[in-house]
């Protein structure tokens, strides 16, 4: 079997409603489909991360492109070592992986497909069966974050997980109402996108600790892993890392510090899901469990590739993050999508048990095309 083809196609896709964080409000995300094919008829599926930067990921994805052309797509080792080390993208990993996650996922999906098995199987098995995500709370208010919360846990999620960092007064109001609203029985989580310097987040959170929250998710820069460890251990909550953990090194240095109780890491951040198991694995060894991190330019292509490799996880947390529900339509059949509980199933259709809708990812992709990318407002 031999690659014939690396298709790539660029999607605009609007969300329900205006998403806030730290960093600025977005309004739609960008993502780069990647179609690997073969002369034996075989497809593989996977998505590549554009967020604000998809023509440099498809820049990304083309060069990737050259190195498989004509070769074989199940030596997925090789491959990966040709293109870090001989094409020279081994000092850029950071970037190169939101690209090369959509590659390398695809690969994978041809993997199980040529086996007739899904790609859990092919790393050891579904230590789980389901996999639990938590619920998004979306609003720029403590009234409309509060009745959010409501609904989501109505209709189950146990884990709900919101934005701050956009000012002390208002994360404390909106913490507040949703505590007020839905008590204590949920778990909530705070992400402050590295929005605090370590005296800050230290006095943030100390305020907020009142309010029992599950964990705190990146509060400083991510370079500042020794800041991080001071927050942890200055705050009576735990602490996660995330934009400062993309690689099995950088989960080495994180146990090595000290730096957090959990690592939230996902396939675009370790460039796929190869690179998921080994962090996975040494956070395992150091101690630690792991959670999934979603990116805000995915759809249920990447929500069902992580599902293959969450599976064979032990140690992880509940309320993984997922992105996919908050895009105004996917381009995967709703019916793959379904949340019970939190809960989805772990698919067991070969590969990675992906159906693309083509209709979907054509009207995404003419959008892209007359639009362009989304930028932030």
């Amino acid at each position: 079997m031999k690659v014939t083809n690396v298709k790539a196609t660029p999607l605009a896709i609007p969300f329900k409603e205006s998403y806030y964080y730290s960093h600025h409000v977005a309004v739609g995300i960008n993502v780069v489909l990647v179609e690997v094919e073969t002369d034996e008829g075989i497809t593989g599926v996977g998505e590549a991360c554009g967020d604000r930067s998809a023509e440099a990921i498809l820049g990304i994805v083309r060069a990737a492109a050259r190195l498989l052309d004509g070769e074989d797509p199940l030596q997925v080792e090789s491959f990966l070592h040709r293109f870090y080390r001989s094409a020279k993208w081994d000092d850029m990993r950071r970037f190169a992986h939101q690209a090369l996650a959509g590659v390398e996922t695809a690969l994978w999906d041809i993997a199980g497909k040529v086996a007739n098995l899904p790609v859990h199987k092919l790393f050891g098995g579904a230590f789980h069966e389901r996999i639990n995500h938590f619920g998004f709370l979306q609003g720029d208010d403590p009234d409309k974050l509060a009745a959010h919360a409501q609904q989501l846990t109505d209709e189950g999620f146990s884990v709900l997980y919101l934005k701050v960092g956009r000012g002390r007064s208002r994360d404390a109001a909106c913490v507040e109402a949703i505590r007020n609203q839905v008590g204590y029985d949920v778990r909530l989580r705070l992400d402050a996108n590295m929005a605090w310097q370590v005296g800050e987040a230290i006095q943030e959170l100390n305020a907020l600790a009142r309010y029992d929250i599950d964990f705190a998710e990146q509060p400083v820069d991510w370079q500042d892993l020794d800041g991080l460890a001071h927050v942890r251990a200055s705050v009576p909550m735990p602490v996660a890392v995330d934009q400062g953990c993309f690689t099995d090194k950088e989960a080495l240095q994180v146990i090595r510090k000290g730096a957090a109780d959990v690592i939230v890491a996902g396939l675009h951040e370790t460039g796929g899901v190869l690179g998921m198991k080994k962090l996975a694995a040494v956070a395992q060894a150091g101690g630690l469990p792991v959670c999934r991190h979603g990116v805000m330019g995915e759809t249920g292509v990447s929500t069902l590739t992580a599902l293959q490799v969450l599976a064979t996880i032990p140690n992880l947390t509940a309320g993984h993050q997922v992105m996919h529900q908050l895009n105004e339509g996917d381009i995967v059949p709703a019916e793959h999508l379904v949340f019970e509980g939190g809960d989805i199933a772990v698919p067991d259709r070969p590969g990675m048990g992906i159906e693309l809708d083509s209709d979907m990812v054509a009207k995404y992709a003419r959008k892209f095309e007359r639009d362009g990318p989304y930028w932030p407002c």
